[in-house]
């Protein structure tokens, strides 16, 4: 065999239910020179004792302890030794030509990351995310989330990030600049990722013909109160410590009226409290968005203009108008 030019890495927590299918379709691709490592991350179904007896060549992790989403995909990145590491959800499967798609993305140089089309798995096949967007008002978006797939051809080869779901990365490139934030758990570590890289200079690519079929919040059920919680304390902490404080003053109206609309909406789901409850939580964040703000050296001029060139102006009709037809104001990312 061809030595791996990638490594797909696989967070797993009780996901037997999905696992058989995704791996016949990891087995399918035409562009066959990666390994699969799939970290478990303690599940108590059949995970486990099915990859051993019947998947003996995919190299497994087994965590002592739970280490979460994110926990449990640095440490299948950290056994990675291939040029191109990719972060696959386990509540998915690939199209055949998912991973050659994904690695002809990397174009350049300078591209250090590529958003696959993530679709949802049942059909008609809307889609899930064609890579992040970000907003000068603080929102992260899922790109033509819940339209249809046909949308995609038309959409700019260029996002602000790659969906956790699935992502392709320079493995050099990320080590650099550090692995996924383990303190966020889940929900915004990939944006904070894609702020890191945008700091560095690097870009991120759009491959629409990388196609990966998504079972939707499987892990964590939309309605939750962690998926509120998180989302919106890990939102705070990406405003507030990965843009820049020139681009904090700038846009603050837009920041104050966004936050407002998003509020009302999260009292009129229901989900007011948990939503509430994160934002506090940021506010008691200060030395690790003071870790992270040094960390970024986002003082400098030109860099300053560079993240102001990949963010989306236009957050009302981002957040708002554009959600009036799915009757849902944007609250973050979903993996």
């Amino acid at each position: 065999m061809a030595e791996p030019i990638a490594t797909v890495v696989i967070p797993n927590y009780n996901g037997m239910r999905f696992l058989p299918r995704l791996i016949d379709s990891l087995n399918s691709q035409s562009e066959s020179r990666f390994k699969v490592t799939i970290v478990d991350d303690g599940s108590s179904d059949e995970s486990v004792e099915y990859l051993r007896q019947t998947h003996g060549r995919i190299h497994l992790i087994v965590n002592e302890r739970n280490l979460g989403f994110t926990g449990s995909c640095n440490a299948g990145m950290r056994a990675a030794r291939s040029p191109f590491v990719v972060l696959l959800n386990n509540d998915t499967h690939v199209d055949s030509d998912w991973m050659a798609q994904g690695l002809q993305a990397f174009d350049s140089a300078d591209v250090a990351s590529v958003a696959s089309l993530v679709v949802m798995a049942d059909p008609p096949h809307l889609i899930d995310t064609a890579g992040d967007v970000y907003s000068v008002a603080g929102g992260a978006v899922k790109r033509n989330h819940l339209m249809p797939r046909e949308t995609a051809g038309g959409l700019s080869r260029d996002c602000f990030s790659a969906s956790g779901a699935s992502a392709f990365f320079r493995r050099d490139c990320v080590e650099r600049v550090g692995l996924l934030d383990e303190a966020f758990e889940s929900y915004y570590e990939d944006v904070d990722l894609g702020f890191r890289l945008a700091h560095a200079g690097y870009r991120c690519r759009f491959a629409p013909r990388s196609i990966c079929y998504h079972h939707l919040s499987s892990s964590y059920s939309p309605t939750g109160w962690r998926y509120h919680f998180n989302s919106a304390r890990n939102a705070e902490i990406v405003w507030q410590a990965d843009l820049p404080q020139t681009l904090q003053h700038r846009h603050r109206h837009a920041r104050r009226l966004f936050l407002m609309l998003q509020g009302a909406n999260k009292l009129r789901q229901g989900c007011f409290r948990a939503w509430y409850a994160g934002r506090r939580a940021a506010k008691s964040s200060s030395s690790w968005i003071a870790a992270k703000r040094l960390q970024s050296n986002a003082d400098d001029p030109a860099r300053i203009a560079l993240i102001e060139s990949r963010l989306t102006k236009n957050w009302w009709g981002l957040h708002v108008f554009s959600r009036f037809t799915k009757n849902a104001l944007v609250g973050g990312t979903t993996e």
